[in-house]
């Protein structure tokens, strides 16, 4: 995780709601990033989006890392 530098993720909001759970993935992102043992913040953009590639999932996260 310390060699990601940038990330985005398209979200699709649930059954039964208007929009996309962004304080979910913040919870899922604080857990992996900006924490003691991992301080760094990669850049992060939040697409909301209609669909995805399965019609069952609800996220999909791309990273980039850089390996010095």
């Amino acid at each position: 995780m310390n060699d990601v530098i940038k990330m985005q993720a398209y979200l699709v909001a649930p059954d039964g709601s208007e929009m996309m759970d962004v304080a979910g993935f913040m919870d899922g992102y604080t857990k992996f990033f900006g924490t003691e043992d991992q301080p760094n913040l990669p850049t992060r953009s939040v697409f909301e989006v209609a669909g995805l590639a399965n019609p069952l999932w609800l996220v999909e996260i791309e990273v980039v890392a850089v390996r010095p």
